[in-house]
């Protein structure tokens, strides 16, 4: 929209000058590349391939984990977000679709694996709430869980949860959050000196074509944002 806005600027007319005609080309070239940006961005086709593209999924737990102790190990749950802070809304209810979607997740990993903590890690306190109010209303006992709820970003999230593993004692993290977010989320925690184990959830994977695939939507042009936003993500200092 700010190069559209900038087209518009280089085309606008001149009284005094008259109009250039190379800053009317300039001017059209960026309007029309602009807008086919956006239409590429906006169908629901590019962006499911861009998506795939970022996703990652991570190895088998069944093997990873199949001689380590599960009193030990730690499972890492990123905050995505909230998509209302109504407090006349139940807490669970107040996760947006990706949190939601990270925490059904977990909750499935951890009765598979039954891990010694888990953290849930993200900014707000509310959000930290309403996602301990959903993993525990899906069974997973409050005795394991951690909230971390200072973290704004994912470096944060890596930064603050190190402390908390160490003290425990873990030795052996298992990182979870959406497959879009995953790789960066890695490099991270990496970063800060935690080797983790990925765990994806929220996958989009491979969709089946369908015909209106072809028709933008701002669905679409939600998922290329966050798309972009991950690879734009791994390249910050």
């Amino acid at each position: 929209m700010l190069l559209l806005a900038y087209a518009m600027w280089r085309a606008r007319p001149s009284r005094a000058l008259g109009l250039p005609s190379r800053r009317v080309r300039l001017g059209r070239a960026i309007g029309w590349l602009s807008w086919a940006g956006l239409w590429l961005f906006s169908l629901p086709i590019v962006a499911s391939t861009l998506a795939e593209g970022v996703e990652m999924r991570g190895p088998s737990l069944s093997v990873a984990l199949a001689d380590v102790d599960p009193a030990r190990t730690a499972l890492v749950v990123l905050a995505g977000g909230l998509r209302t802070y109504d407090r006349s809304v139940p807490p669970r209810e107040r996760l947006d679709a990706s949190t939601t979607a990270r925490v059904l997740g977990a909750s499935r990993l951890y009765h598979t694996h039954r891990f010694g903590l888990v953290i849930l890690s993200g900014a707000p306190v509310e959000e930290g709430i309403a996602m301990e109010d959903l993993i525990t209303y899906l069974g997973v006992p409050r005795r394991v869980l951690v909230r971390e709820s200072a973290s704004l970003t994912t470096r944060q999230n890596a930064e603050r949860a190190a402390p908390i593993l160490k003290e425990r004692g873990v030795e052996h993290v298992v990182l979870t959050t959406s497959a879009a977010h995953l790789r960066r989320a890695v490099g991270e925690f990496e970063r800060a000196g935690i080797a983790v184990i990925p765990a994806a959830t929220e996958v989009l994977g491979h969709n089946v074509f369908f015909a209106d695939h072809l028709i933008p939507s701002i669905g679409a042009l939600y998922r290329s944002s966050q798309v972009l936003h991950e690879i734009l993500g791994r390249y910050k200092p």
